[in-house]
């Protein structure tokens, strides 16, 4: 090839910069059917660039690894980029390389040059084409496994597929393990995450060894529904499984199910992880496993009836200024904290105990409510765990 372009007065490597940008705005704008794809301009960019790269690297007689081709082909199928509409952008590089390669050879008045370097094109066009085709073929096929894979696991924790043992063989799940269901609440990037980085197929989350955690024995399938990450986490031992969990829980806030053995349980515990993590703070990382807390769970499985009863025993203290109420939320809190003693609460609060009897003498002023009655204190005490998790809902 080096015959028409590399001979140095017909190589197009100088004009790299311009015919990519030319290539890369006609996927872009000049062929509306590219504006309904999901790859953006700068994705596009870039790997325009490499491959009218490597195509004028090819007619300059340089060896091409067919890399930015692969690439190509792997990016556009994992981004649902019909393959047709790949197949076509080629042309646009090939059409845009070959006027360009014309528009040179025409100011010689070289004929047989002309027609020598339009096959030599073409043939470097097809070549990265049929790369980025079979790449795009291959990488589909994953992709639409690892998209049945998930609605499988959509189905399984939602209770819509009933073949479970099928679905335990075409997910991967080990016999005779313990299984977890593990939520962590939207709006946190699947980055954050164990295992959710690059090169990870989707709906494979392992987990990291330097967390004290034998990945080797532990499986672990996630699918994003309705905003929240669920996982499903299956190992031999409970421990396994809560460990496991917990290496979830070190970046986000996660609820978990109790262990079960059979998927038939899978909805119930998904329910039960959902509970779980809303007796978390929001924002806050940490593990909350279904059961720890009994309270918890009670309130927030009734939003409406825990708003009520907050409001019934603490409506005294909202009628006071918002800071004095949280000073006073915060000393029953420690109180309770700290098993009723008024010393251990004040060196939790920084004051001294008789300000925080005082406190406590104040809140049975406008409560009505004794915190040294048992049945008042426990009022007292639902209601500020209802305030709380009214407050930092999920």
């Amino acid at each position: 090839m080096s015959d028409i372009v590399g001979d140095g007065r017909h190589d197009l490597r100088d004009a790299l910069e311009l015919l990519s940008s030319q290539v890369a705005e006609g996927i872009l704008h000049a062929e509306p059917t590219y504006q309904e794809t999901r790859l953006p301009a700068a994705a596009v960019q870039p790997l325009v660039r490499a491959n009218v790269a490597e195509i004028l690297a090819a007619l300059a007689g340089e060896t091409s690894s067919l890399t930015p081709a692969r690439e190509t082909g792997r990016v556009s199928a994992a981004e649902g980029v019909p393959l047709d509409l790949l197949q076509h952008a080629y042309r646009l590089a090939g059409l845009r390389i070959w006027e360009e390669l014309a528009r040179r050879l025409r100011s010689e008045n070289d004929t047989p040059a002309l027609l020598r370097a339009s096959s030599q094109v073409w043939f470097a066009i097809d070549r990265s084409s049929n790369v980025a085709v079979r790449a795009h073929l291959e990488t589909a096929a994953g992709v639409g496994e690892n998209m049945a894979r998930t609605e499988l696991l959509r189905g399984v924790l939602t209770g819509a597929v009933h073949d479970l043992e099928t679905a335990r063989r075409a997910l991967g799940l080990p016999t005779d393990v313990l299984l977890v269901v593990a939520v962590t609440p939207p709006g946190l990037p699947p980055a954050s995450l164990p295992g959710a980085s690059q090169g990870v197929s989707p709906g494979v989350s392992p987990v990291p060894e330097d967390d004290g955690v034998d990945a080797s024995r532990v499986t672990t399938r996630w699918l994003t529904h309705e905003g929240a990450r669920l996982t499903l986490v299956a190992a031999p031992t409970s421990e396994g499984v809560h460990d496991a969990a917990a290496c979830l829980a070190v970046h986000a806030p996660t609820g978990a199910s109790r262990p079960f053995t059979s998927l038939a349980d899978a909805p119930a515990a998904l329910a039960q992880a959902r509970t779980a993590v809303r007796s978390l703070p929001r924002g806050v990382a940490g593990l909350a496993r279904y059961g720890d807390r009994p309270l918890d769970a009670l309130l927030v499985a009734d939003d409406e009836r825990a708003a009520e009863l907050a409001t019934a025993v603490l409506s005294g203290l909202r009628d006071r200024d918002p800071r004095d109420e949280e000073l006073l939320l915060g000393t029953i809190e420690a109180w309770f904290e700290h098993g009723g003693s008024g010393t251990k609460a004040a060196a939790a609060l920084h004051c001294h105990r008789n300000t925080v009897l005082n406190r406590l003498a104040r809140v049975a002023d406008l409560t009505g409510r004794d915190i040294n009655d048992p049945r008042a204190a426990a009022e007292l005490y639902a209601a500020v765990r209802a305030r709380r998790l009214q407050r930092d809902p999920p």
